[in-house]
């Protein structure tokens, strides 16, 4: 599955997601931007997309709600030991209340990968981040988990980015 990912203003957005409404897409709106999500089989209707592949999912995309996006840059050397920390999760986050969707998304043409979550609202998220869950997923030490073992897989700090849904 592919992921794709444009950022703009919000009614040139708005145009395209109206053009395409036939297409899986989500758009949101942040405090700076707005954003326009497509997932599918095939190739992006973006022009010029941020493209990803999805290697782990739970939930479907929906046009409403809150989306928190942990963007995490990963040096090549270490993409096999991130990615086998996601595919073996404990799969906590799905049983959280007010939780949507789930898209771990491996970049096609940078560094950054993207941990997508999707919530019913930013308090639902708030809820699952002060949750034992979120705890314990986030609060391994990083060599029990494989990471950082032998250096940093790390190229870069993460961020966080999130948005809101736009009707």
């Amino acid at each position: 599955m592919n992921f794709y990912i444009t950022y703009g203003t919000l009614d040139f957005l708005k145009k395209i997601a109206r053009r395409h409404d036939l297409e899986n897409m989500l758009f949101m709106k942040g405090p700076d931007s707005a954003v326009l999500f497509h997932e599918t089989d095939g190739k992006s209707v973006f022009q010029a997309p941020h493209s990803y592949e999805v290697i782990d999912q739970s939930g479907t995309l929906e046009q409403t709600g809150f989306s928190v996006l942990n963007n995490i840059p990963v040096t090549q050397e270490g993409r096999p030991l991130f990615e086998t920390r996601f595919k073996n999760r404990a799969g906590k986050i799905e049983s959280q209340p007010g939780f949507k969707a789930l898209r771990v998304l491996r970049p096609k043409d940078s560094d950054t990968y993207i941990v997508l979550t999707l919530w019913e609202s930013e308090q639902a998220f708030q809820d699952w981040k002060n949750s034992t869950s979120f705890k314990e997923a986030h609060d391994k030490p990083q060599s029990s988990a494989g990471i950082n073992q032998k250096g940093t897989i790390f190229s870069r700090p993460s961020y966080i980015s999130s948005y809101y849904s736009v009707e």
